[in-house]
């Protein structure tokens, strides 16, 4: 991870704008406001782990909102997740607030106001872990995200405790990782979020046959994102995996508008547009990056493809590296 900024690079009176414009420029659109009238210290430290972006914050207290007028003006729809490492924290959104002590987490959607203050207490610095990544990463539709906003999850439970370390282990560890060891660990990152943001939903309403439904697709689609590769993966070792029944899986699908086998395709699709659109990858044959997401004949991949993207796959790779981007 490198350090992008610090405030001690400006005048003490330029310091709060400086910080201000750099919390917007690492973020999203956020107001900030200072809760001492010192000279403010921050620092954001950064890092990108396939399609994951890490932010380390070490700062005075401050308080940032989300307005209503901030998300008018801005495209961005990003899923936050913020780790305290030391001082406290609150997040609010939705009329919920979830204080942070170390290494508890809390969850926020860009989509919707939100505040989030740090160190009210007067501790400084304070320091806090926030990751970043699109909403489509998580198996999780926008009302299961909004009833899990603002929600404090514990670092002494268990589940609680795997992800916050696994979370601040991946970010503390990320320049040493190659690109395929990044997307994977990424992925392997998402699955034990999504695992507790499913547990979570469980437990909350246990009663509710609607939220155990929703727990349990979230679990499995996970399990599917996890095994993408595995060119075994099929209804009926997902049905075995999780000791229901292949009907039953099929019906769980369904009741989203959903087919397993569409779904399987469609995120296995999408990680190969994402390695056919890494620089870093321009050397791996397209059949290689095909085979490595499961797909066992370079033919069948070629024509499902292209049925997607509009492009044969290679046409694909040489589109998105002259425009610098994926394309869409």
């Amino acid at each position: 991870m490198q350090v992008v900024l610090a405030t001690s690079a400006v005048a003490e009176r330029k310091r709060l704008q400086y910080w201000r414009d750099a919390v917007c420029d690492t973020f999203v659109e956020l107001d900030c406001r200072a809760l001492s009238e010192a000279p403010f210290f921050g620092e954001i430290t950064t890092a990108q782990c396939d399609e994951m972006h890490f932010s380390k914050v070490r700062s005075d207290g401050q308080i940032v909102d989300r307005t209503k007028s901030r998300i008018r003006r801005a495209r961005e729809e990003v899923v936050l997740v913020s780790v305290q490492i030391e001082g406290t924290g609150t997040v609010a959104q939705d009329g919920r607030q979830a204080p942070l002590s170390a290494a508890d987490f809390a969850i926020y959607d860009t989509r919707r106001p939100y505040e989030v203050a740090c160190g009210v207490g007067g501790q400084r610095p304070l320091q806090m872990m926030t990751f970043m990544f699109p909403p489509s990463l998580l198996p999780l539709s926008r009302n299961q995200l909004g009833q899990l906003a603002a929600v404090r999850f514990p670092a002494h439970a268990g589940l609680g405790d795997l992800t916050s370390q696994f979370l601040l282990q991946l970010a503390r560890n990320v320049d040493h990782y190659s690109p395929a060891e990044a997307a994977r660990l990424s992925t392997a990152a998402l699955e034990v979020l999504a695992t507790r943001l499913a547990h979570e939903l469980d437990v909350r309403d246990w009663g509710t046959p609607e939220a155990r439904r929703h727990a349990l697709l979230t679990t499995v689609q996970a399990f599917i994102l996890r095994n993408l590769g595995d060119t075994g993966l099929s209804p009926a070792m997902i049905a075995a995996a999780h000791h229901m029944s292949l009907r039953s899986l099929h019906q769980l699908f369904h009741d989203e508008g959903l087919t397993v086998a569409g779904w399987i395709r469609k995120r296995r699709l999408e990680c190969c547009r994402h390695d056919l659109s890494n620089p870093a990858l321009a050397s791996r044959p397209v059949a290689a990056i095909a085979a490595r997401w499961g797909f066992t004949s370079p033919g069948d991949f070629s024509r499902t493809f292209r049925a997607v993207h509009g492009l044969p796959p290679a046409e694909y790779r040489m589109f998105a590296r002259s425009a610098k981007g994926p394309a869409r």
